[in-house]
């Protein structure tokens, strides 16, 4: 996130977290969201908001540099919605803490907010962390503030092991838990031998429109064709957006050459986030009371795989705009959050844009989100989610002794 010269920062991660969530709404042009969000942010940053920034970053994978929260802001006709992800940590970090930490969360969220829970209570514990198995997260929450209605949650639930033959039975018996019998086998007939299968998402509604979803990586060489695999299961008559989407992603990673003279560590971080990120992931989204519960796919890019710089970002998400024609009231509030975010020179800022997802919903209408990282960690300790002492610490593992 950028300061002016002279503003102050924030001392602990909550203030400065708040910040952005207050820059965000105000840049989007939903100022009249910002009290709501707020104090939505304050219930979900329970679990760590008073940790001061600089003590060093906590363990997550959330984002590059272990930042636990990541932003979005939904746009359509117009700027729609703003919502923040958060990720329950604690301390001393293990997947336990977290776990239980995430579940507190859960029931402050439907506290507050009426969410409804009774869903993921069918299925948690097919989730929840196991001795021997290394999960690098837990779970994951999101609450949105919109124009149109009530705040909206959900969980993401991360699977003990994302590989497809170890992860399937899993999701087979959550999915006929939740309503879907027979529905995995659908999917996994779309996978791709290099793809993984690690998240698990409940909209924490009611509603006949709540959503269960199950999230797709994709590995390896990104092909029109693996998209569209995905969106053939979908019953949307507008889904069929993932080769043109693989395109524009495509072309942003070959334009991506260094210069030369760029130095070798800059080089090093930027392929490093191979490991940080995977390129591509599409989500497979289910609705109860239909013939097809496939209702919905939809297919989201990392941008610091592709991209050395947010300038580069910024082009491939203008294109991904072009591409869905979206409304100039919505590219000038995209454009004031990057402004508001990342300052007037995005070509020497890396990792503050990290996702941009787009589809159509029934009607036609174009939804595309965008996703940023306030960089709490960024400026003074770099990239730290690949630190493999701090993954080890946090699976319980022993850290190996490196002799001098």
């Amino acid at each position: 996130m950028m300061f002016q010269t002279g503003e102050a920062i924030p001392p602990t991660m909550a203030g400065y977290g708040e910040l952005a969530v207050r820059r965000l709404c105000q840049a989007s042009g939903l100022a009249e969201l910002e009290t709501q969000a707020v104090d939505g942010y304050r219930i979900m940053t329970e679990s760590w908001g008073q940790r001061r920034i600089e003590d060093g970053p906590p363990w997550s994978i959330l984002t590059p540099d272990s930042t636990p929260i990541e932003y979005s802001v939904l746009l359509q006709e117009e700027p729609v919605s703003v919502r923040v992800a958060i990720e329950a940590l604690a301390d001393p970090p293990s997947p336990e803490g977290y776990w239980s930490n995430a579940q507190r969360m859960t029931a402050r969220l439907a506290e507050t907010y009426g969410l409804y829970t009774e869903h993921l209570h069918r299925i948690e514990h097919l989730f929840a962390p196991r001795p021997g198995l290394r999960q690098p997260m837990v779970a994951l929450h999101v609450m949105g503030w919109s124009r149109t209605g009530a705040p909206e949650g959900k969980i993401y639930l991360c699977v003990p092991r994302s590989e497809i033959a170890a992860c399937g039975p899993i999701y087979d018996e959550a999915l006929t838990r939740l309503g879907f019998p027979g529905q995995w086998q659908r999917i996994a007939q779309a996978l791709h031998p290099d793809d993984v299968v690690p998240f698990f998402s409940l909209d924490l509604s009611d509603a006949p429109s709540a959503r269960t979803k199950v999230y797709v990586q994709h590995r390896g060489r990104l092909t029109a064709q693996r998209l569209e695999r995905f969106d053939r299961l979908a019953a949307n008559p507008q889904a069929g957006a993932g080769p043109a989407l693989a395109r524009i992603a495509n072309r942003a990673e070959q334009r991506s050459v260094w210069a030369p003279g760029a130095s070798p560590r800059t080089k090093l971080q930027w392929r490093s986030n191979s490991r940080r990120y995977w390129s591509a992931d599409t989500y497979v989204a289910l609705v109860h009371g239909r013939s097809q519960p496939i209702d919905t796919v939809l297919h989201q890019f990392a941008l610091p795989t592709r991209c050395r710089n947010d300038a580069e970002s910024d082009r491939m998400v203008h294109e991904v705009l072009d591409a869905f024609a979206v409304s100039d009231r919505s590219r000038a509030a995209y454009t004031r959050c990057v402004q508001s975010l990342i300052g007037p020179d995005p070509a020497k800022q890396m990792y503050n844009l990290t996702y941009v997802s787009a589809r159509h919903d029934d009607s036609g209408t174009p939804r595309v989100a965008v996703y940023f990282n306030p960089r709490m960690f960024h400026p003074e300790f770099g990239l730290t989610n690949g630190d493999l002492a701090q993954t080890w610490r946090f699976q319980g593992m022993s850290v190996p002794r490196t002799e001098l």
